[in-house]
């Protein structure tokens, strides 16, 4: 008994502490002017002043590339970005010196550890939701489930779009699995996936999820094989019994929308208690779907995918397609929605295409070392300047702009 209690307090202790150590106490000093003698609004300005201070002090990150021309060091593209979430700010002092409202905070930062392979960037990043078809189409038929493979993916797309960073296009109608068994797809000698993922392209998406439904048949299939009569009433009687437990085994995948490469892929598995009738048909995610702990089971793995799929595509470059060239000029075909700002810094890839020894044609990405500078956003596209020409480094439209 002491042994557990001990190991209970153990691991009191350590979750505490791991909380704690991850939250930094920063002290700092914020400004602001005083409009129109209004001291309330300029407290809060000069409050969300300290709080950037803090925030970065505690935690920034720096990226950037870096190229050596003629033996000289030369930073191109450097961005930088805080990483820490200020909470329990306290005013320690305030003071008004002329027309300038000074404000000193202590605060809680809560330090990001930001992504492993170094992108920072917060933009809006578009996903095409497609269809997740089932690998054994009878296995539909219990429950009626025959619009799970359209359905899901558009209940993922709106989880995606509450609140995330994604934006998500609900493609549900659209396959590029046309063999299930054979997923996930690889790429083509042209680059793309499939015949089909050029109808997925044309969405103009940085990001294909694509998923397989494996599995949807009951653990033990004798459940509703039973010919004898009383053991068939007995097993619906004993509605609670694991007999009733129903399989759902799924694979999910992410594709680059640009280069068709597959980057990221999981397989999610639960299983819950199917209890209904064989003959009754509820269809996917319907009321009657989720009263049965099945639909509940699903339905939180469902959360659980949503939360997975903006966490890696959280740490995916954003990319954008270049849709006009003129001298120095570039336009691209992303803008504010996506959240880009004037004075934004992306990176000028060029597409490609070079022939293997075998003669297969293969489509790479090359850096021109070009930065394009944005001067101009509109809502969906933006435009900037390079230093050098487009015709120079043979920059045309569909290359691409990307930010790591």
């Amino acid at each position: 008994m002491f042994n557990l209690a001990s190991r209970l307090f153990l691991f009191v202790y350590l979750f505490i502490f791991s909380q704690l150590a991850a939250a930094v106490m920063v002290e700092a000093q914020g400004q602001a002017i005083i409009s129109n003698g209004d001291i309330s609004a300029a407290r809060q300005a000069a409050i969300r002043d300290a709080s950037q201070q803090a925030s970065m002090q505690a935690a920034v990150y720096v990226s950037s590339s870096q190229v050596v021309r003629d033996g000289i060091l030369e930073i191109d593209n450097m961005q930088i970005s805080t990483l820490g979430q200020v909470s329990n700010i306290k005013i320690i002092d305030e003071k008004v010196v002329g027309q300038t409202l000074f404000v000193h905070i202590k605060a809680d930062v809560l330090i990001d550890e930001g992504c492993s392979n170094g992108v920072s960037n917060s933009y809006r990043k578009s996903v095409a939701m497609t269809a997740f078809p089932l690998q054994h189409l009878q296995q539909s038929n219990l429950g009626g489930l025959y619009n799970i493979s359209s359905e899901l993916p558009a209940q993922l797309a709106q989880q995606l779009n509450s609140g995330s960073p994604v934006s998500a296009l609900n493609a549900g109608r659209i396959s590029i699995h046309p063999n299930p068994q054979l997923a996930p797809v690889t790429q083509l000698d042209d680059g793309s996936l499939s015949n089909l993922f050029s109808e997925a392209g044309q969405m103009e998406v940085n990001y294909i999820v694509s998923g397989v439904i494996r599995d949807i048949t009951m653990v033990d299939p004798r459940t509703h094989a039973e010919n004898n009569f009383f053991i068939d009433l007995y097993n619906r009687l004993d509605y609670k019994s694991r007999k009733h437990l129903r399989n759902f085994t799924l694979d999910l995948y992410i594709h680059d929308g640009f280069s068709g490469h597959l980057i990221w892929q999981n397989r999610y598995q639960t299983a819950g208690l199917w209890s209904l009738d064989p003959t009754i048909k509820t269809g996917f995610a319907t009321p009657g779907f989720m009263k049965q702990d099945y639909g509940q089971k699903v339905s939180a793995l469902q959360k659980q995918m949503a939360d997975d799929l903006n966490q890696a595509l959280r740490c995916e470059p954003f990319t954008a397609r270049i849709i006009r060239t003129q001298d120095r000029d570039i336009w691209i075909n992303a803008g504010s929605q996506q959240g880009l700002k004037r004075g934004d810094k992306l990176t000028i890839y060029r597409k490609s295409t070079f022939y293997a020894p075998d003669m297969k044609a293969n489509s790479s990405l090359d850096n021109t070392r070009q930065t394009l500078v944005i001067d101009d956003v509109q809502v969906s596209t933006a435009s900037g300047k390079i230093s050098g020409t487009t015709e120079s480094y043979n920059i045309r439209p569909g290359d691409l702009a990307i930010a790591r």
